[in-house]
């Protein structure tokens, strides 16, 4: 049976109560406190409990309740110090009937309807998979015909499911990344619990929920579609992420691919393993389609492959390109008219930001603005009641052009990404009116990060900062954070203002963006002062930048070697530069000293990755208490690979060290390789400098030569590039997505986790019979 957490009228109106106190700081009080700093005041010269900054923001968002009585009056009475107003400026009596109230209310979270039940007993209609025509058994779920993206997705559920993480689909609109997730999710954790949070105001019961089914030994599955509304002011912070993934958690969520692209840095997004489900299918999977029509299976099969040229399966039979039509074809005289710029006025504020159902009276208000023509009457528009009826009338049974939702109604998505293939974002695509609508409707603070990020696609300023600035000035620390970044485009100056301000609220993340911030000025050295204040502050992007393998300065030339000759002194012997030159490219080349201590390292590091493996199977690592040597070392994004793809890493190690047993020349074949020649010449490095009795053994009876251990000249003749190592930059994270502005420009590629072991080029491909060594 499902569980339903019902409302908490008492506990939501404690919670408006402690953000209506900050906002009287902030706005009576002669100095505008920050959280830590009300935090820290509650610490000064008094006997009575403190508040964390953390708790003081569980308390406005209605998350939990103070301790005590004495933990709250602590809090009053440092607001009141902190802000300089007038002692007993906050009633105690009013305060301690709220509170006591808020105490004898038992329910968790304010107006939560939230569900679970087992992911074998879910139905995927009501998880928001599209509906296809109803077959003659009455099924509005059509034959799951498998996608190419199956084995991946559901190996990282698979992994997921053991140690918890979060997973993430994304795609156009009805490209089939719901049904993909839901069959992923049924074929590989049919047992674990499945929790449905509504919107974002759901998700600290959520997170309560599954750490308390975890202590009865019960695995979830949090499910998060259209995962955008669920981030943004209030989503979940890195603690919970953390909470989740402690307690076996799987998050496992979609994304449309243009709402992906325009969203700011954000812990989810940045922590998931995310996937891209194509809209246009691959022959192989239109291959399986017309095998399950040829089987005698699913015959609405027929029409989308008929159309697969154009569209894909899955919009066919979601009916998103007859609907699209219909809709581009209504307002004519004796059409649809009315109904069609109902629809309209609804797309654009979707676009806008207001992903929720909308009130019908809004977009009433709004539709006569689509009406063609100056004189509106002239094209003869139905009455608003007809209109009405035929957006919101089924197509053949599946889906409609305004979907009644809530008490409101909502755009079918498909319509939007349609919209936008016709008109790109910019500051004209949407009218003020429609703009101020979205503004004015907000009362939410997740409905204002919606709208500042809409705005930030379209380059408005103006909308940014009219969206987020009241819940910055209510010391929001999440909006001073999303000003930030959403401003930079506009004015650095503001930006950096906003970030500070997060800052020195005690955001963590806040300090690397600055860091990135300085970095895109140009402005190095104050990019890495922060960049290593966000180290310290534990942010493991920033950690892992000074983790980067940096080998050490090549040292002075060995005194027993002879002079290497100089080749631009016009004195030079004559038959010395010819032998010089008859020596070709291996004269260039790394010494067989420096290849011999190479080689040692890339043992040393197999072995080492080897080892690692067995102890740590899955699991993830960092550079905290659960550092690994060697995978410890990559970049961020690998810190979460499987037991499989660490072993393809640890074997990279044994191929480049066989490479040199036959070969003087190593040359990488793909991502991992290249990797593990870094790792390798930082390793060798260490050892020339710091252990000269084991290089005196391995290099034994081997010549010494000038140029001996010149790791530089290593990294120019056997790296193509060093490409690999933004991975380690903060500024660059998320530069292996494809669709990387800052990838494409450089040309990177690769550098995605999943695409490390694939070979450069198709002659380079080692032999995939070779097996392991361990």
């Amino acid at each position: 049976m499902p569980h339903t957490a019902s409302a908490g009228d008492d506990r939501a109106e404690f919670a408006r109560a402690i953000r209506a106190a900050l906002d009287t700081a902030a706005r009576e009080g002669a100095r505008r406190p920050t959280q830590a700093q009300i935090a820290a005041a509650t610490a000064l010269g008094q006997k009575r409990p403190t508040a964390s900054r953390s708790a003081i923001s569980a308390w406005q968002k209605g998350d939990r309740l103070p301790a005590s009585w004495a933990a709250l009056s602590s809090f009053l009475t440092a607001l009141e110090r902190t802000a300089a107003l007038p002692r007993g400026r906050f009633d105690e009596d009013h305060w301690k009937q709220l509170y006591a109230k808020a105490k004898a209310d038992s329910s968790p979270t304010p107006t939560s309807r939230m569900v679970a039940l087992r992911v074998s007993e879910a139905d995927p209609l009501e998880l928001m998979v599209h509906r296809a025509r109803t077959d003659d058994e009455g099924s509005a779920v059509p034959a799951y015909i498998p996608r190419d993206i199956d084995p991946p997705v559901r190996e990282a559920l698979r992994r997921a499911g053991e140690r918890g993480g979060v997973v993430l689909l994304v795609g156009d609109s009805t490209a089939g990344k719901t049904r993909c997730a839901y069959e992923a999710m049924v074929a590989v954790l049919p047992d674990h619990l499945l929790i449905l949070p509504r919107d974002v105001t759901e998700l600290s019961e959520a997170v309560a929920m599954a750490v308390r089914a975890s202590g009865k030994d019960e695995h979830c599955v949090l499910w998060l579609n259209d995962m955008e509304r669920y981030l943004g002011p209030g989503s979940l912070a890195l603690h919970d992420i953390r909470a989740l993934r402690k307690a076996g958690t799987v998050i496992l969520g979609t994304m449309r691919s243009r709402i992906r692209k325009d969203l700011p840095d954000d812990e989810l997004l940045r922590l998931a393993e995310e996937f891209e489900v194509s809209r246009l299918w691959s022959p192989a999977e239109l291959e399986r389609a017309q095998a399950e029509l040829r089987s005698g299976g699913d015959q609405r099969l027929r029409l989308a492959l008929g159309q697969a040229a154009d569209f894909g399966i899955a919009e066919t039979l979601a009916t998103g390109p007859q609907l699209w039509q219909e809709l581009s074809h209504a307002s004519v005289v004796g059409g649809n008219p009315r109904g069609a710029a109902l629809v309209r006025a609804a797309i654009d504020l979707a676009l806008a930001g207001l992903n929720e159902a909308l009130p019908v009276d809004l977009i009433t208000e709004l539709h006569e603005d689509y009406l063609p023509g100056r004189n509106k009457q002239l094209i003869g528009p139905e009455p608003l009641e007809a209109a009405l009826a035929w957006a919101t009338n089924p197509r053949e049974a599946v889906t409609r052009l305004l979907i009644p939702e809530d008490d409101g109604l909502r755009a079918f998505e498909y319509l939007l990404d349609a919209h936008l293939r016709e008109k790109r974002p910019g500051p004209g695509l949407l009218p003020e009116r429609v703009w101020e609508a979205a503004l004015s409707t907000c009362s939410e603070r997740h409905q204002h990060f919606s709208v500042a990020v809409a705005a930030h696609a379209n380059t408005r300023l103006d909308v940014i900062l009219r969206a987020l600035t009241p819940l910055a000035e209510a010391s929001d620390v999440e909006a001073m954070r999303a000003l930030g970044l959403l401003t930079e485009g506009h004015d650095r100056k503001l930006a950096a203002q906003w970030l500070r301000r997060a800052i020195e609220a005690g955001d963590v993340l806040s300090l690397r963006l600055m860091g990135n911030h300085h970095f895109r000025g140009q402005d190095r050295i104050a990019a890495n002062n922060w960049y290593r204040r966000a180290a310290e502050a534990g942010d493991e992007i920033s950690q892992s930048y000074f983790n980067e393998p940096r080998p050490l300065p090549s040292p002075a030339p060995h005194p027993s070697a002879p002079p290497a000759p100089d080749l631009a002194a016009p004195e030079a012997e004559e038959d010395e530069y010819e032998n010089y030159e008859d020596e070709g490219e291996d004269a260039y080349g790394p010494t067989p000293r420096t290849l011999r201590l190479l080689e040692e390292a890339f043992k040393t590091l197999a072995d080492e990755a080897y080892d690692a493996i067995e102890i740590i199977g899955d699991a993830r690592v960092d550079l905290g208490p659960n550092h690994v040597s060697v995978f410890s070392d990559l970049p961020v994004l690998t810190w979460g690979a499987s037991t499989q793809w660490r072993r393809l890493m640890a074997r990279c190690f044994d191929d480049l060290a066989d490479d040199l047993t036959t070969d003087k020349w190593i040359w990488p074949t793909c991502t991992g390789e290249e990797m593990a020649v870094h790792l390798a010449l930082t390793e060798a490095s260490y050892m020339a400098k710091n252990e000269p009795e084991l290089v005196a053994e391995l290099v034994k009876g081997v010549p010494a030569e000038p140029n001996d251990y010149d790791w530089g000249l290593c990294m120019t003749v056997f790296l193509e590039d060093t490409d690999v190592l933004f991975l380690y930059e903060p500024w660059s994270q998320g530069i292996e997505d494809p669709d990387h502005s800052i990838g494409q420009f450089l040309g990177v590629a690769n550098l995605g986790a999943e695409d490390w072991f694939q070979p450069f080029r198709e002659e380079q491909t080692r032999d995939p019979e070779r097996g392991f060594r361990r």
